[in-house]
């Protein structure tokens, strides 16, 4: 009884080990890669910034020298004339430094005509060095006289103060700026700074579609790009190009300062040929594609590539045909 229980044990070794070796060699082999189907779809490339809503016609306001704010002569909402002073800084220093800076150009001056008394006599370079001290001394008054008149803020043109923030007391710093004073009536465009990656992108005249973080997602405008300042901006080492956009809807409830984002189709390839970006392989200046019909073997096809599209997809030009099956990744 008990070889026979043996027996049977062993049967039943043999039979799962038989099993098990049957499945391990006929099942079917491991997927070594992912992949996907060649189709045709549209390719389209975006440039999406962010702006701000301004006045089409509008002046920053900054103090152009340093000190302390000695008077605010005007308020938000108040209507102003171009040559109106906003704002003042205290110039007592300087004008106690414009007071010795007087003080020593006259003696400068006297020193040099005692010495033109025996103007002859004198070599030449005692001659220039009393010359230099008189003109040395006048440069420092017209320095110090320039600070003092550059110490009132005035506007620039009419308009309206719709931005102001100063107070007396503080210290004005030169270049910050403090307020903005509004051309009545002229209209709100859209600014933006666009890198510099995608201002070769833009043209003038180019549709947009624009959104407003205070409204809905199904609040969409348009918009045309209506100019592109020739020269650069650099803020914190990043190279931007001012944009404006104009709107051909106008809306009541778009204020000055709200934030936008502007979407501009840049190109557009209908019904190509595209495969994801990550399928192509770069090979010096060619590029591949990796093709598998069983996700196990493949073979390396060169394509020309055309348009790179927002979404991760890029047109084929040649090398593929509709139906193709890329290697997208290997399978993990």
């Amino acid at each position: 009884m008990k070889k026979k229980g043996k027996i049977i044990w062993s049967v039943i070794v043999i039979v799962v080990i038989g099993g098990m070796s049957t499945w391990y060699f006929t099942r079917p082999p491991k997927a070594l890669y992912v992949t996907e189907q060649v189709s045709r779809t549209t390719v389209s490339q975006t440039v999406s910034v962010t702006g701000e809503l301004v006045p089409r016609e509008y002046a920053d306001l900054s103090f152009a020298g340093i000190g302390t704010v000695e008077k605010v002569l005007v308020a938000r909402g108040d209507t102003v004339k171009a040559g109106q002073t906003i704002a003042t800084v205290d110039t007592s220093v300087l004008r106690s430094q414009l007071q010795n800076a007087d003080i020593s150009l006259s003696i400068a001056e006297a020193n040099e005509a005692l010495a033109r008394r025996k103007w002859s006599m004198l070599k030449s370079e005692e001659k220039d060095a009393k010359k230099l001290a008189t003109e040395q001394a006048r440069q420092a008054v017209r320095i110090i006289q320039t600070q003092i008149n550059q110490s009132a803020l005035v506007s620039p043109i009419d308009g309206v103060i719709t931005k102001l923030d100063v107070r007396e007391g503080e210290t004005a710093i030169a270049g910050s700026i403090i307020g903005r004073v509004s051309k009545q009536d002229s209209g709100l465009v859209i600014e933006t700074r666009v890198p510099e990656a995608d201002i070769i992108k833009l043209k003038l005249g180019m549709d947009s579609t624009v959104t407003f973080d205070a409204l809905t997602k199904e609040d969409v405008f348009h918009a045309t790009v209506s100019e592109i300042e020739p020269s650069s901006t650099v803020i914190q080492d990043v190279v931007s190009y001012v944009t404006r956009f104009t709107f051909s809807d106008a809306d009541a409830r778009l204020k000055e300062g709200m934030s936008t984002t502007v979407d501009t189709v840049t190109a557009k390839a209908d019904n190509v040929l595209a495969v994801p970006f990550r399928a192509v392989v770069r090979e010096g200046t060619k590029n591949f594609v990796d093709l598998s019909t069983d996700n196990i073997t493949s073979t390396r096809r060169e394509v020309t590539l055309g348009l790179e599209g927002d979404d991760g997809l890029i047109e084929v030009k040649s090398g593929l045909s509709e139906g193709d099956v890329v290697v997208t990744a290997k399978a993990p």
